[in-house]
This record gives C-alpha cells, structure tokens and sequence, in this order.
C-alpha cells in the first residue's frame, strides 16, 4: 500500500444539487419536529414538517399550518433560515460545498450554473455566489429597516417588531410569501409604506441575480465618464426588464378592470389600483395575500392561472416557465409567422439550442402540470378550479391557495411538496440532475416529411 494516495470522488453537480435539496428539505423537517418548535400540546406530524420544510426550503408559502401560533419563534426562525437557504439558492449552496471538498465544480458544473441562471455577465461560478449572497442580504436588511420603521404602532415591541421585520424582509425577497401575521398582509393592506417595502423586494427577487448584477454594473458604468460597451445591458436583462413591465402592467389593468365593481367595489380609485398592483405582483412570484381570494371573479382567477404559470425571471427565486422562455417562444413563432429562419430578440439572433430549451421548459413544465393535476384530482376529489390553481401554485412556487391546502390528505401534500421541489430546481436543473450527457455522434439519418397541425 506504499505510495497509497486517497482522491475524493468527483461528484456530478446535477445529482449533487437534487440531493441537496431533498437533504435540506429532511433536515428542515426534523428540526420542526422538535418539541419546542411547535407550542406545548399541538404537536406537527411529520407529513407536515416536511410539506412546511418543503414549501419553506423552495421559496413557495402554502402552509397547512399558521406560521404565527403554530410555531414557536425557534420555529419561525427556523423557517426563516429555510427560506433565506432556498432564497440563496440550493444550487449555489450545493456549488459552495463542492468547492469546499477541495475539486471545485468542475467546467461541467460551471456550465450548469450559468445555464440555469441563464447569464452570460457572471462568468465566474465563485462571483455568482459572492453576488448572491452580499446582493441578498444588503437588500434584505434594507427591506427590514423599512419595515421596522413603518411598523411602529401595529408592534409596539421593539424586539418582536425587529423579528418580524426580519422575517417578512427575507419572505418577501424570497418570494416565499410566509407571513407570521394569519391573515397575510390583508391588515396591512392599507398601509402604503409596508406593502410598498414587501412589493420592491418580491419584485427585486423576481427579477434574477444576473439581471440585478447587469443592471447594477451598468448604472456604475453609466456613472462614469469612461463607459464603455461592458456597460450596456445584456440582452437578457432587456428581455426580463421589459416581460416584468407587461405583465406587471396587463396583470395591474386586467385585475382592475374585471374587479372594479366587485372585489374592489366600495373602495377608493388610488386603493383599488394598489390592490391590483400587488395581487399582479405577488401572483407571478410571491404569495402574499393582501385580500380575500374567494371574492374574486372566475375571470380574475384565470388571470392569476396565467400569472402563475409565466412566473419570473430565471436565476431568480420565483417559478413557472420563466419570463425568458415566454419570449423566446414568442420570438420563435414571429420567425416562423414572418418566413424567417431564425428568432430574434431586440436585434440578437437566438441559437437553435436556446429555442428548444425554452420549448423542453414548457413542454416538461405543462406535462408535470398535466399529470399533477390528474393525481390530485384522483387523491384529493377537489374542485376543478381549486385543484389547478394549487398546483400551478405549488409548482410556480408561488404559495397562494383558494382553500385547498389545508384540506389536503397525507398523500396530496406529499405530491404538493414534490411538486414544490420540482418547481424550484426548474425543468432545466431537473434534467441536468436526471439526464447524463451523451455525446454527439456523426451518424444523420434521412429526413422525413410529417403533417403538422
């Protein structure tokens, strides 16, 4: 044995990052399982502690418990960690600790992290993390200043008020939509200055650390005299920039238009729009509730379905489709409609395999919705409106609910909270993890005429 020299197995940073995930779910479980996470005399049953570990770990809000009495403040302390874990990133965590083994990520891995935040500025595995985690907290702190100042006279104690900012802070840039108060944000609806701080943070986090490091470098750059084209914004940062505004702005109007006279009715113009606003906001990402969702028009509902299912940008710690793939679709299909050969955004030509990424997104995406919605259909017995709205919310991460959540039995939270998993890697990071690559081999077959449509 002399001469012996033991080297640490490389592990594949796709299993690595699905694992992870599940492992931190399991240990977030186990620690609410603690007697004194949960007040003495309501104890939480393991399916439970891992649905809440689950939905807290991918950034979603459903909850089949009340944050504020179910748990102890060990225990939402605990679930604030998990959400600032999963707001981080299980990828970048995954990344840190594979450095740590001593291998780094590898050039395989690198590329899967810039493929799943789906930048080109951030070329540098380790400045992605630094990033994400200097950009999270500076923002979150800030977030919490606010919310600690507005806060003054709905918490009197400066100790509970400074939790609680904290922990709404983290909630809302994480996208998770956890709240210690029962009913949302439906008491603090009228107060401007705290559904204002919650809606910039969700927001803000929707957007993707890529983007928010473009943006970023380029008002430094615009800053200064010598600007050059490192500063410009990348066409990425276009894209999710300007998809954020249309549907902030078509959700705000659609949402205002249908509930004017309904939901809204007997309310002032300046508060019926901020309603709107936020419900438009939080749909796509977050999950906070400023009203009563049973108020709402089927119409309204359909709006949310379409919010939930684009979700935001990728990189982010929101869900769906992605902001990004809806525009690459649609650039696909001007291509098509226009005889041209290739889609283009704001004057780029989009590569081949950038477009069938952005359709196996969608595809994968609306088949596990497909098949999600069926199980829980067959499980659960609910309605039909109800059951789809809690699976796109489960799986775009989104965290809202039409009353269902609470009813779910043993087996439905458990597909919830797989489907909360799924949601929060993606369907690119899920095939990366399941699929191993395969080289390309220089064997083309005939081509072949097939109808279409």
């Amino acid at each position: 044995m002399r001469g012996f020299r033991w080297r640490p197995r490389r592990v594949q940073p796709g299993p690595l990052f699905l694992f992870s995930l599940v492992a931190i779910v399991l240990l977030g479980a186990g620690l609410l399982l603690l007697p004194f996470s949960v007040p003495s005399g309501a104890p939480i049953t393991a399916v439970d502690a891992v649905f809440t570990s689950a939905s807290a770990v991918c950034v979603t809000g459903l909850s089949v418990r009340d944050t504020g009495t179910g748990f102890t403040v060990f225990g939402q302390t605990m679930i604030m960690l998990l959400i600032q874990i999963g707001g981080i990133g299980v990828m970048t965590v995954s990344a840190t600790l594979a450095m740590l083994f001593g291998r780094g990520i590898g050039m395989r891995g690198a590329s899967m992290m810039r493929d799943v935040f789906e930048g080109d500025m951030l070329k540098e595995s380790r400045g992605i993390l630094r990033f994400v985690t200097v950009h999270t907290l500076i923002l979150e702190l800030t977030g919490a200043a606010l919310l600690f100042a507005a806060l003054g006279d709905t918490v009197p104690d400066p100790l509970v008020r400074a939790r609680c900012s904290l922990f709404h802070a983290v909630s809302a840039f994480c996208n998770a939509g956890f709240s210690t108060w029962s009913d949302s944000l439906i008491s603090q609806a009228g107060d401007p200055v705290v559904i204002g701080t919650i809606s910039a943070l969700l927001i803000i986090g929707g957007l993707g650390f890529p983007v928010t490091a473009n943006v970023v470098a380029w008002c430094k750059g615009r800053a200064r005299a010598d600007c050059s084209r490192r500063c410009r914004l990348y066409v990425q940062a276009r894209v999710v920039l300007l998809m954020t505004a249309i549907l902030l702005a078509g959700g705000t109007a659609l949402i205002a238009l249908l509930e004017w006279d309904r939901a809204f009715a007997g309310l002032g113009p300046d508060a019926k729009l901020g309603l709107a606003f936020f419900q438009s906001a939080t749909t796509r990402t977050a999950g906070f509730n400023s009203m009563d969702l049973s108020l709402l028009s089927p119409a309204t509902v359909l709006v949310m379905l379409v919010l939930m299912y684009i979700g935001a940008a990728p990189g982010s710690t929101a869900g769906g489709i992605k902001v990004t793939t809806v525009a690459i679709l649609w650039a696909d299909a001007r291509a098509i409609a226009l005889g041209g050969s290739n889609a283009r955004l704001f004057d780029r030509e989009l590569g081949q395999i950038v477009v069938r990424r952005a359709f196996m997104v969608a595809t994968t995406y609306t088949t596990v919705v497909a098949l999600a919605f069926g199980a829980l259909l067959a499980t659960e017995g609910g309605g039909f409106v109800e059951t789809i709205f809690e699976v796109l919310s489960a799986i775009g991460t989104v965290g809202l609910t039409l009353g269902l959540t609470p009813e779910l039995s043993d087996p439905g939270r458990l597909l919830v909270a797989l489907l909360m998993m799924m949601g929060r890697l993606g369907p690119l990071a899920v095939a990366y993890g399941l699929v191993r690559p395969t080289r390309e081999h220089g064997v083309h077959y005939p081509e072949a005429t097939i109808l279409v449509g």
